[in-house]
């Protein structure tokens, strides 16, 4: 069956259970970085699978073959079969194999090998839904959401710069003002997340929520108490150039539910658009996923943005979060899906054919029965890599 231009992902799934960038820019010529003796064993396979973590294996594989869409194919293919290794962290040492073809995905037989290869998005953004963009390069972006009520922007790219010359020089052309943005969703505090909030809130939209994760909120207030306790060991410019990529303030927290490490909480944009950030522990321990609600040929969709992933070691936890964000995508009828890091999932392939073509497939509309597979799949595949890790056949670290 040939899907339609609007929606892969829920054609055969009925009744399926619930830092900086560098600048170089991206060629399909580029080589991988050697391996070295120095490179630590990291991920992938030291002996063959045991029989839970086989069975985890499965069920992931699965859920990813009820049809063809590539992205939620993407989730088995590289955190069951690559375990996320990439050539500084090659496995037990045996060589990352190359790519067969960059453009279309950075997931290779024996490897994943996204780090080599970075290149801007196409001027104005991607126009992905009728009212929402991303915005960035195939390394890490920002998505923008337009809403009644204002502009949702979902993290915060690298640095100030980066905001400036990847958002902000770019918005007159895709119709958006900056200065209508009005709640900034900040997924965690990694540096490539969270650099160009400040800029945001100082230059362009002052009155502006921050939202965060409460874990990953406070380490952001930790970093900058620390810069500032040692703040005599700098010059002014460098502890401005320190000081500028941590956000100043968060204006909301995401807390966990007592006695757990997930929780919700609804935030009202306005009068009528709510949104649904999640904490939802992995990738750092205050990591927050956020539903919007978006439109598209004249439908109302649900759009769930997931912000980074790896990790290994936390494989546990993260099963834990895919099982809580799971439940309420399906709660809240996500049907959308799209990571802020374009490389996974090789989101940033099919996001430049709609920049190309409006009318091309769009595998980020996967439908309810979609999101729920790519999540779920993402869930079995950290009971895999957990086990793996338990049973000694895998190398966390």
């Amino acid at each position: 069956m040939t899907p339609t231009r609007r929606e892969f992902g829920s054609l055969a799934a009925a009744g399926i259970a619930a830092t900086a960038i560098p600048s170089a820019l991206f060629t399909t010529t580029a080589t991988a970085a050697p391996t070295t003796a120095e490179d630590a064993p990291w991920g992938g396979p030291l002996a063959p699978d045991k029989p839970l973590a086989k069975a985890y294996d499965d069920a992931a594989r699965a859920l990813a073959e009820v049809d063809d869409n590539p992205v939620i194919r993407w989730q088995y293919r590289v955190w069951c079969r690559t375990g996320y290794r990439s050539p500084g962290n090659a496995g037990t040492g045996q060589p990352v194999d190359q790519l067969t073809d960059p453009a279309t995905d950075f997931v290779s037989p024996k490897g994943f090998l996204y780090k080599n290869y970075v290149r801007p998005m196409p001027a104005g953004g991607v126009q992905f839904l009728d009212n929402a963009w991303y915005f960035g390069t195939d390394f890490i972006g920002l998505v923008i959401v337009r809403t009644p009520d204002g502009l949702i922007m979902l993290d915060a790219l690298t640095t100030p710069e980066d905001m400036r010359t990847q958002f902000l020089d770019q918005a007159a052309a895709a119709g958006l003002d900056p200065g209508d943005i009005r709640y900034v969703f900040l997924g965690h505090h990694h540096g490539d997340h969270v650099g160009g909030a400040n800029l945001i809130r100082d230059s362009y939209a002052p009155r502006a929520k921050f939202v965060m994760g409460q874990p990953d909120a406070a380490i952001i207030a930790a970093s900058r108490a620390e810069l500032r306790k040692h703040r005599d060991e700098y010059t002014e410019e460098e502890y401005r150039a320190r000081l500028a990529p941590l956000p100043s303030r968060i204006d909301i927290e995401v807390e966990a539910y007592p006695g757990h490490t997930v929780g919700m909480k609804r935030i009202q944009i306005g009068r009528r658009t709510t949104a649904v950030a999640i904490l939802a522990p992995g990738h750092t321990v205050g990591q927050m996923q956020v539903i919007v609600p978006v439109v598209h040929q004249g439908e109302t969709h649900k759009l769930l943005v997931w912000s980074g992933n790896d990790n290994l070691d936390a494989a546990a936890q993260y099963a834990i979060s895919a099982d809580f964000v799971q439940g309420l995508a399906g709660q809240e009828g996500a049907d959308v899906f799209l990571n802020t890091h374009a490389y996974q999932g090789a989101a940033y392939r099919h996001l430049r054919a709609l920049k190309a073509d409006p009318s091309a497939p769009n595998p980020l509309l996967m439908g309810r029965t979609g999101v729920q597979r790519h999540i779920e799949i993402f869930g079995h595949a950290h009971r895999a890599l957990a086990q793996r890790v338990i049973d000694g056949t895998w190398k966390a670290m």
